[in-house]
């Protein structure tokens, strides 16, 4: 027995006394299911008793040091007695099952008979010592002597423990199962485990891959393919909503050529417009992103009410004007009247998509400079200099999939232009258009409005005026109310809102569109009427009042209220008084200080000016971005000031 290796030596201690704790724990499983109770403590008392013989043996190895050790030693402590010998004999401490049964080689058949020698003696030796345990406990029972009856039992028990362990050593050896697999399988009872069939099966006692595992893992990865595949869908969507918002800024350049309005059958009874030049004489246009500046020609005038006219303009040599826009953007033209240079800005009503021609709707206003001079002296043929496009109140289509267009009187140009160029592209949201004005006699578009509205099937309008005399009129009349939107606009509160006309009607309309439930991010807005602050010229004060705001005074007007600062224009070395009631830009054209403008509203960003030295109010701001502030950058057609200031001009 003693020609074992060490290794085996210390697995088949390991093993024996694993057997003990194996049987210890179905006898008292079978108490409990006889109903005796048993101490928490004494579960694990057969497995303290083994390692406390083991370690006894451990320190006196001559008392097992041989085999016939085994045969003589006392019937309760034979087996563990020899195998706490043997690990003392090895030098080293005794080490836990789970390691020592791993650690284990395969056994040989010799190795195996031995193992089987040892398990049939230790069987016999505690077969005997069962035997007089019984006798003791019938003695004691007999005799009525408790403590003798409990210590007979508890030999009994140890006993019949030991014969047990002996029975799962031997038929562990007679089924010829590795170590490694003994010791998994204690630890899968430990820890109430099922056995895996697969990994039971293995040869080497390694754990094997189950099916459990296979389908965990193709699920992973299923998954992790599905994840991917939703990210590379969601980037194409990115990517093409990207593309498409690029491609919408440009449309307009590389729309192709569209016949204008018919002639024939259409309520306006406008000509058609030029026929285009062969391509090589057409000159190169600028996309809308970018500005232009040159001289188109007056090739059509049309009036449209007895104080609107539409002012067609194309290139001077003909083919398609030299620069691209987008609806809802202006342009800003340059006349000299008496000998000063006169700047307006108006709204283009032509369709986007249309490359012959630009069309600008005028209204003529009492008092109003260029406006006066347009319809009382432009004709066809004659060059003006226009610069543009500018202005970000557009609307291409791809901002929302509908749109509500809210105007009043000469307000509906830019709406107008949301209009024709969706009509031209065939775009198939819904367009809502309401519409006021003062009477019908000035409702304008009203015969092109009308023939659209019968080609477009979604194109809605509601208008609301009081009717003139000699003219026709079924529909409404009135202001615009929350009820007459509603009526007229079903679901607005999610829809997109384009709100243009006079500053009283737009911030009454504003409320009132925030009430119905319209976020106020959904609601755009451009005036028509005064800047905001703007001092108006003397004598003109009553004839502008209702000055659209493209008809904002650019004239130098006498000081309205005292000077209390200076402003000194760093460029062309000027100091000249500063009324607190005068823009920037009004004292810089009355000292004769050339700053570029446009709008005169604060909404183009052309009369953009540095500020060196000082502090302004601004009461509209919107062409400025938060880079342009932190710059130092002001809009010279809105800043005024109380103090001292110094501007790059």
């Amino acid at each position: 027995m003693f020609g074992l290796p060490l290794r085996c030596r210390a697995g088949l201690s390991a093993l024996v006394v694993l057997t003990s704790q194996l049987v210890a724990n179905a006898a008292l499983a079978s108490d409990f299911g006889l109903g005796r109770a048993h101490p928490t403590g004494r579960v694990a008392q057969g497995w303290e008793l083994a390692q406390a013989e083991d370690d006894h043996a451990a320190h006196h190895p001559a008392a097992s040091g041989s085999s016939g050790g085994a045969a003589g030693a006392p019937p309760g402590g034979a087996t563990p007695g020899m195998m706490g010998g043997m690990d003392g004999m090895m030098g080293r401490p005794r080490k836990e099952f789970y390691p020592a049964l791993m650690d284990m080689p395969s056994l040989s058949a010799e190795q195996r008979s031995n193992l089987e020698i040892q398990a049939r003696e230790r069987i016999s030796a505690e077969t005997d010592r069962l035997a007089g345990a019984e006798m003791d406990l019938r003695h004691a029972i007999a005799g009525s002597d408790i403590v003798a009856a409990d210590q007979a039992a508890r030999r009994l028990r140890e006993s019949l423990n030991a014969v047990q362990s002996g029975v799962v050593a031997l038929r562990s050896l007679h089924e010829g199962k590795p170590p490694q697999q003994i010791a998994q399988a204690w630890f899968r009872s430990q820890m109430n485990l099922l056995p895996r069939q697969g990994a039971m099966d293995a040869d080497d006692g390694t754990p094997g891959v189950s099916w459990f595992h296979v389908t965990t893992m193709a699920l992973l990865v299923l998954f992790s393919l599905a994840m991917l595949a939703v990210y590379l869908a969601r980037m194409r969507r990115a990517n093409a909503l990207v593309d498409r918002l690029t491609r919408a800024a440009v449309a307009p350049a590389a729309a192709a050529p569209l016949v204008s309005p018919p002639a024939a059958g259409v309520p306006n009874d406008k000509p058609e417009a030029t026929s285009s030049q062969e391509t090589d004489r057409h000159p190169r246009r600028v996309e809308a992103s970018r500005s232009w500046k040159g001289k188109l020609r007056i090739c059509a005038i049309y009036q449209e009410t007895p104080n609107v006219k539409t002012f067609r303009l194309q290139a001077p040599d003909g083919g398609a004007i030299p620069f691209a826009f987008l609806p809802g953007q202006f342009l800003t033209y340059a006349i000299e009247i008496d000998g000063q240079a006169v700047r307006r800005s108006y709204t283009i009503a032509s369709s986007a998509a249309q490359t012959a021609y630009v069309e600008t709707t005028i209204k003529r206003e009492d008092g109003g400079l260029l406006s006066d001079y347009m319809h009382g002296h432009l004709k066809e043929g004659d060059l003006v200099e226009v610069a543009g496009p500018s202005g970000a109140f557009t609307f291409t289509g791809v901002e929302a999939d509908s749109v509500v267009l809210i105007g009043g009187g000469v307000g509906i140009t830019p709406l107008m232009a949301a209009i024709r160029y969706p009509s031209d592209i065939a775009w198939p949201g819904q367009i809502y258009l309401v519409y006021g004005a003062q009477t019908t006699e000035q409702f304008i578009f009203r015969d092109e409005l009308e023939y659209l509205q019968r080609r477009m099937s979604n194109l809605h309008v509601a208008a609301t005026m009081v009717r003139a005399a000699g003219t026709s009129w079924m529909g409404s009349e009135g202001q615009i109310t929350a009820e007459f939107l509603t009526q007229a606009v079903p679901d607005l509160a999610r829809r997109r809102v384009h709100l243009c006309g006079p500053p009283g009607m737009m911030d009454a309309l504003r409320k009132t569109l925030i009430g119905l439930g319209v976020p106020r991010e959904q609601i755009k807005t451009e005036a028509f009427g005064p800047a905001r602050g703007a001092v108006p010229p003397p004598g003109k004060v009553a004839a502008e009042e209702q000055m659209p705001a493209a008809e904002a005074s650019n004239r130098g007007a006498a000081t309205v209220g005292p000077a209390t600062a200076t402003i000194r224009f760093a460029t062309s070395d000027k100091v000249v008084a500063l009324p607190p009631d005068k823009s920037v830009l009004e004292v810089a054209e009355s000292a004769g200080v050339s700053i570029d403008y446009s709008c005169r509203v604060g909404v183009c960003g052309v009369c953009k000016t540095h500020l060196l030295q000082g502090n302004v109010t601004m009461e509209v701001q919107d062409a400025l971005t938060a880079d342009d502030k932190a710059n130092g950058l002001i809009l010279a057609c809105q800043a005024k000031s109380v103090g001292d200031l110094v501007v790059e001009a």
